[in-house]
């Protein structure tokens, strides 16, 4: 296995547990509307763009607004749930701080708005963690095309095959294969139910990640 020298983490279900909030600011946003929206309804978008969402949800309830207006209202409505107290996913913290002790530069690539994902990891005191933190709004196509990793790994100055992401969708794993990276799972329970198969590994959380496995030089890794 070629040696870990870049550590890219989704955001949503990896950071935090926060896909739960996502579908709450949805249903709020369109409870307005009287269109109901379920945990299956969502299903389908978990790891993809608000946009994409957004654009579904129009041309389903003919709703009378465009994508980003929509995309808009609804992260208003999340940084308001987001203001509550936040924690960090189990190990997420720990983690980080491994990764700063042997110089493993990290990012964040995300499906999420980069006011979100600023916000998110100022609110979790991490952010001092990241070299960057790149949206799925400043690539053209969304998880699960390759191309937010893509633009990480560019950002961090790590080539792809020297990357390592920590997912928790079947959106966000196919991405990160698609962009000749390994993949750890571990999956939330919002996406438990997903397959996860197409990972190198699955864990259950981070507590369970050992990064000197991965950073060896690849002929002393056994991984």
């Amino acid at each position: 296995m070629h040696q870990i020298k870049g550590l890219i983490f989704d955001m949503d279900g990896v950071l935090l547990d926060s896909e739960p909030l996502h579908l709450k600011a949805y249903q709020e946003f369109l409870k307005e509307f009287g269109v109901a929206f379920s945990e299956a309804d969502n299903r389908p978008f978990l790891g993809r763009k608000d946009v994409e969402l957004a654009e579904h949800l129009i041309s389903q309830h003919a709703l009378p607004l465009d994508a980003l207006q929509l995309v808009q209202q609804k992260e208003e409505i999340l940084a308001r749930l987001f203001s509550a107290n936040l924690e960090p996913m189990p190990g997420v913290v720990k983690t980080l701080q491994n990764a700063q002790a042997i110089s493993l530069p990290c990012a964040v690539a995300s499906s999420a708005t980069l006011p979100t994902i600023m916000e998110v990891t100022k609110s979790l005191d991490i952010a001092r963690y990241f070299q960057t933190l790149t949206s799925g709004d400043e690539v053209p196509h969304g998880k699960p095309a390759p191309d937010v990793y893509l633009l990480a790994a560019e950002r961090i100055g790590v080539l792809p095959i020297n990357c390592l992401v920590i997912e928790d969708s079947f959106n966000g794993i196919l991405a990160a294969k698609a962009a000749g990276m390994k993949c750890i799972a571990i999956p939330c329970p919002t996406t438990r139910h997903q397959d996860h198969s197409k990972a190198d590994k699955i864990l259950g959380t981070l507590e369970s990640l050992h990064l000197d496995d991965w950073c060896k030089p690849a002929s002393d890794n056994s991984e």
